[in-house]
């Protein structure tokens, strides 16, 4: 591109905090910032017309947690840092709603529902003698009752006969979440910049080096680019996860109700407008989906079809969109909050759950942003 003076002179210009990335997290940031210190100069830079990871590309789930991945959650971390983390996720998604309203995110309280395969019996049982432990759970994190239940599957055929319902879940559209997170960021004051690729964090001059020799200094730094950090902070326990999905045509016919899980959460399906929305899988294919870089793979394409055809039989001949999004996780689950020196503020790891956590992280950098500053 080529910039104008006044262009380059705009970007350039210093502002008292600088956030990479505008997705959920970024955004989020921004306008907890602006609330809490109104008249705070904020600057986002974001390299592509859209949030560049998974924050307009994710299926649109509201979701904490099913009873397989809780129980998986468990066992690698303990109760105490899995309910901390639910509990994130649910303050977070309850920011989410107050913040945006339910009309202007298309939320729909459909619930979660979590399926099994006939291969997954043994997984199956252990979930369903764990419905009470996981109910505890879950209350002691966020205070709600009976939030797993076991009913019997009446309309999809091709699993199991047991399925477990989550009430207190739901879908939403997350083109409309983000639009209405960005309006709000400006009509605070924040400044979106599209279009600028950060190339380098030079922090001993504060400056951040970008394409087209555009250098623009920070006095803070926040950095929300998840899957991408290690682009820009590579010490970081943060790696890309590509996570794929596809979009039918509508279907006569759709019977699904909510939004529904399978294989610890990996897999997941809902009804959008008659459409079906299936993504995932990338537990399959570990080291092929570990990448920053978007596209959809053989192999993915392959599982998502035949899993398609068992959801809905005859649905693989209605496809009409594939997409892909990057994710950060990592070898936890918790988000990683962390200053890398005295001006530079870490927000990244959403572990798949951008959706759900990002609000409360936005809180958390907010807060650590605030005091640096006074």
């Amino acid at each position: 591109m080529n910039y104008s003076f006044w262009e380059k002179k705009y970007i350039q210009a210093p502002a008292e905090v600088i956030i990479l990335g505008s997705g959920i997290v970024g955004i989020s940031t921004a306008i907890s910032i602006l609330e809490a210190r109104p008249g705070t100069t904020v600057k986002i830079i974001e390299r592509g017309s859209w949030p560049y990871g998974a924050s307009t590309k994710n299926a649109g789930f509201s979701c904490f947690g099913s009873v397989s991945e809780l129980l998986d959650d468990v066992s690698h971390m303990g109760e105490d840092a899995c309910l901390e983390i639910v509990s994130m996720r649910w303050q977070g998604l309850q920011k989410l709603k107050n913040r945006v309203g339910v009309n202007s995110l298309e939320y729909s309280s459909c619930g979660g529902t979590e399926l099994f395969r006939p291969r997954d019996k043994e997984l199956q049982d252990k979930c369903l003698s764990s419905l009470e432990y996981c109910n505890k759970l879950i209350k002691d994190a966020t205070g709600l009752e009976t939030t797993y239940s076991s009913l019997h599957n009446e309309d999809l055929k091709g699993f199991s006969d047991r399925l477990i319902y989550n009430r207190h879940e739901g879908t939403l559209n997350p083109v409309s979440m983000m639009n209405c997170l960005i309006s709000k960021a400006a009509d605070k004051g924040a400044h979106i910049i599209r279009g600028v690729n950060v190339t380098r964090i030079d922090s001993e001059n504060r400056l951040l080096e970008c394409d087209e020799d555009i250098c623009i200094p920070y006095d803070l730094l926040v950095v929300c680019t998840n899957g991408f950090a290690a682009q820009l902070l590579p010490h970081l326990d943060v790696r890309p996860a590509r996570n794929q999905v596809l979009m039918t045509a509508p279907i006569p016919g759709n019977r699904l109700k909510s939004g529904y899980h399978l294989d610890k959460g990996y897999v997941y399906f809902r009804n959008y407008e008659g459409r079906i929305l299936l993504g995932g899988g990338r537990n399959l294919f570990p080291e092929e989906e570990s990448t920053d870089k978007f596209g959809n793979t053989t192999g993915i394409r392959e599982f998502l079809t035949n899993m398609l055809e068992i959801i809905h039989p005859g649905a693989s001949s209605l496809i009409e969109h594939w997409w892909s999004g990057i994710l950060g996780i990592g070898e936890s689950k918790y988000p990683i909050i962390q200053w890398i020196d005295d001006y530079i503020l870490a927000g990244v790891r959403m572990g798949g759950m951008g959706v759900a956590i990002g609000s409360h992280l936005g809180d958390k950098l907010a807060n650590e942003t605030i005091e640096k500053l006074t």
